[in-house]
């Protein structure tokens, strides 16, 4: 896998450092990535125009807020996504003013500079993880379908019938289960990021939009149930999780 970074930063000294860092992470693999140095935000938007496509996009934000102007390269993000891109974005910046707009940008991480090589590697842990971490190797009627944990938003269980509904709003059905559904779930709960908050239900954490009295809301806009006696347990894992994650 040759995997595709964007560095959209002005200061040239961010641009190296990041590049540096990149390719030092995917040497530890024994792997590569193809880093492209931007030097600013107009440069990264004719780039997308181009149709040049990247797995990650990792952008500064320059200089210090004044009045309601948006840094120029937290509008190239928005811009990004009006596009339709929705490849991971983290942001850099030398404050944390403008860290509530990041994520209004569906941003994956907001780091201040300068950047450490471990802030950048938990980053690209995160990133690179659908092809790395973790994965399910699931039998449908279309054969055997690998399924990685990263991909998954939650699971349903229905006459023995599993369904996984992925982020990428796709729903894979396993086939006709003689085991129970636990025991299908069982690699999942280790792992860690799966809880079961419901007999029938298996959701993400890191997923997780909103706890509410009987039921969890999903990044997606599913709404699952969830009884009163696991609300507490899985408020708690909820908490453990975007403590592990941050």
């Amino acid at each position: 896998m040759l995997f595709s970074i964007a560095v959209c930063a002005q200061d040239p000294g961010l641009r190296a450092g990041l590049q540096r860092h990149c390719q030092d992470y995917f040497a530890r693999r024994a792997d590569s990535c193809l880093v492209e140095p931007l030097e600013d935000s107009q440069a990264l938007l004719d780039r997308d125009a181009q149709n040049a496509r990247y797995q990650l996009y990792l952008i500064e934000l320059a200089g210090q807020p004044c009045g309601t102007a948006l840094p120029a390269g937290l509008e190239a993000a928005m811009e990004l996504r009006r596009r339709g891109r929705r490849t991971p974005l983290a942001f850099l910046a030398r404050t944390p003013a403008w860290a509530y707009y990041a994520y209004r940008a569906d941003a994956i991480q907001y780091l201040l500079c300068p950047p450490k090589y471990e802030s950048i590697a938990a980053l690209l842990d995160r990133t690179v993880e659908p092809e790395y971490g973790p994965a399910l190797t699931l039998p449908t009627a279309a054969g055997l379908r690998v399924l990685p944990f990263a991909q998954i938003e939650y699971i349903e269980c229905t006459q023995h019938i599993v369904h996984f509904h992925l982020t990428s709003g796709e729903a894979v059905a396993s086939l006709s289960q003689r085991v129970p559904f636990l025991r299908l779930a069982t690699p999942l709960l280790a792992d860690g990021r799966f809880i079961q908050t419901h007999r029938s239900y298996l959701v993400n954490l890191a997923e997780v939009r909103l706890l509410t009295a009987g039921e969890v809301q999903m990044r997606s806009g599913a709404r699952l149930p969830m009884p009163q006696g696991r609300a507490e347990q899985v408020r708690q894992a909820l908490l453990a999780w975007q403590s592990r994650a941050r």
